[in-house]
């Protein structure tokens, strides 16, 4: 299951076909036998205890060292990229598809935690794990928590993951919502549909809008349709991506259109890849 990362970015890009498309000129700059564009890919949750067998046994040692871990951080300020260090100078420094991977693995003790807790069986860190999803100060162990909790399957949880997504901060909405996409099912539809309608942030609403498209749900087009012209550049590229993501032949040419007048880089970086993604549909 994929955990949050929330804009994709562009990392081979055909800079010849954004200057024929941005200035109008022939579109047989993109080749039909193009291969897939490079980007960076959503970080992976492995969650190694999911994939065990029942009668497989944990060393109990295992979970000591994450309950102490859990333990340690539940009220403590939350993470920060610390520039003094240089492991982490290092890590900053890092742009390729690996490198970002491993920045983001090694700066986030809350994404640690979350692949070595996701899938628990065991009592006792159940009760942790829960302790820290309702009661914890520090909002990155919150969200990891909930992430963890998903990860069950118990639908005990699901009360805890619809609370916080009425939460104040966005990362514990944000956990709570990638919380219960992880969980899946029927049931957290109506959930994931109200956050695209009625949440705050358009981050949240754009992320619960793409779910509901993938699920079949049209009205989750109908909000990215609403946000890639909004004028937040960050909006825009998230929207744009999305639509390039799950859109259509009416999508190619509307994003086709936005090409002419959009000047952010990032914003068009994302209309090139969206457009890549969606060349099949050029000729029709």
């Amino acid at each position: 299951m994929r955990i949050t990362t929330i804009l994709s970015v562009l990392s081979v890009l055909s800079v010849s076909f954004c200057r024929a498309q941005n200035g109008g000129q022939n579109q047989s700059a993109i080749p039909d036998n193009l291969s897939p564009v490079f980007q960076l890919e959503p970080i992976v949750i492995t969650a190694p205890r999911a994939q065990l067998p029942e009668s497989a046994p944990i060393d109990p040692q295992i979970n000591m060292y994450l309950l102490q871990l859990l333990d340690k951080k539940m009220n403590s300020r939350p993470d920060s990229f610390q520039s003094s260090d240089p492991a982490l100078q290092t890590l900053s420094g890092l742009s390729t598809l690996d490198g970002y991977n491993l920045k983001v693995r090694y700066t986030q003790l809350g994404f640690l935690l979350t692949e070595g807790l996701a899938g628990s069986k065991d009592f006792q860190l159940l009760t942790e794990i829960e302790k820290a999803a309702r009661f914890s100060t520090n909002v990155q162990i919150k969200a990891a928590a909930m992430v963890a909790l998903a990860y069950t399957h118990n639908s005990v949880y699901l009360g805890i993951f619809q609370s916080a997504l009425q939460d104040q901060n966005i990362t514990v909405r944000f956990g709570a919502l990638e919380s219960l996409l992880v969980f899946g099912g029927p049931s957290i539809q109506p959930m994931v549909a109200t956050t695209a309608q009625t949440d705050s942030s358009k981050v949240m609403q754009m992320y619960s809008a793409a779910s509901e498209w993938r699920s079949g749900d049209v009205t989750g087009r109908d909000i990215l349709l609403r946000l890639y012209q909004d004028p937040d550049w960050f909006v825009r590229a998230m929207a744009t991506h999305y639509i390039g993501e799950l859109g259509g032949v009416d999508d190619y040419w509307r994003l086709m259109q936005q090409m002419q007048t959009e000047t952010n880089p990032s914003v068009l970086a994302e209309l090139c890849s969206a457009l890549l993604r969606l060349r099949h549909f050029k000729n029709q």
